[in-house]
């Protein structure tokens, strides 16, 4: 069984492509706290992703699963483009590893997403044992991804 699958455009991941141009549109400006409000949002959506997931798990809804597993999907897709130059200071907990490693910071977001595809694809096929350990792994892609990138 191949983990490779085409990716769905849903209205977020359209929405958070006309965003990243925008952003890439205007990099010679200065960061303003409108990104970091965005990501911060996003991050917060994810979690409650996260959260709806491991409930839903619990009752064999795999449908809400694939759709939560989606949207961390997306989201980790684009998450690097929430992180341009300059939007390191202001209401961020955001390390400055971030920008010092960003190979690495983008690294980590693709472990996300490729996390969070296993996750979906297990879920697709109704494996219970298998969409439990994916949720594992994602949630251990997002540690992993804090203790080095997030300041507390």
């Amino acid at each position: 069984m191949s983990l490779w699958r085409p990716m769905r455009m849903s209205t977020r991941s359209i929405f958070s492509a006309v965003l990243t141009a925008t952003i890439l549109g205007t990099a010679c400006l200065p960061a303003s706290a409108g990104v970091i409000e965005e990501r911060k949002a996003n991050f917060k959506a994810n979690n409650a992703s996260m959260r709806a997931i491991g409930g839903a798990l619990g009752e064999g809804d795999f449908a809400t699963v694939t759709a939560e597993a989606q949207k961390i999907a997306d989201w980790a897709a684009v998450m690097p483009d929430y992180f341009p130059e300059g939007s390191d200071t202001g209401d961020t907990s955001a390390r400055a590893s971030i920008w010092e490693n960003f190979e690495g910071f983008t690294a980590a977001a693709k472990a996300n997403h490729n996390a969070a595809l296993t996750l979906l694809v297990a879920a697709e096929a109704g494996d219970i044992d298998a969409a439990k350990a994916a949720l594992g792994e994602v949630g251990g892609t997002c540690k992993a991804c804090h203790q080095q990138f997030k300041g507390w």
